[in-house]
């Protein structure tokens, strides 16, 4: 899917906050693209976070031809290798 130099560019990108949040979303939602309420407003990870990953995964060689639809349906996946 990705390879191991990649995986650890996005581990890298993401940093300890990054790891932090998406475990935390795996611990309280039970998925990484959760969607949860924060102050009375949705927070729609896909949205926001998982948009922030897939830029980043747009910007590797080996992911720099993905379509939109290919890079929704792997940056699950993806940063789950990274977790």
């Amino acid at each position: 899917m990705i390879s191991k130099e990649s995986l650890s560019k996005l581990k890298e990108w993401l940093g300890e906050d990054g790891i932090n949040f998406f475990n935390k979303m795996k611990t309280e939602h039970g998925r990484l693209d959760a969607i949860f309420m924060e102050g009375g407003i949705p927070h729609p990870v896909h949205l926001r976070e998982g948009m922030q990953v897939r830029n980043f995964l747009r910007g590797l060689d080996e992911c720099k031809d993905w379509d939109a639809h290919k890079l929704d349906n792997k940056w699950v996946k993806i940063v789950k290798k990274v977790l």
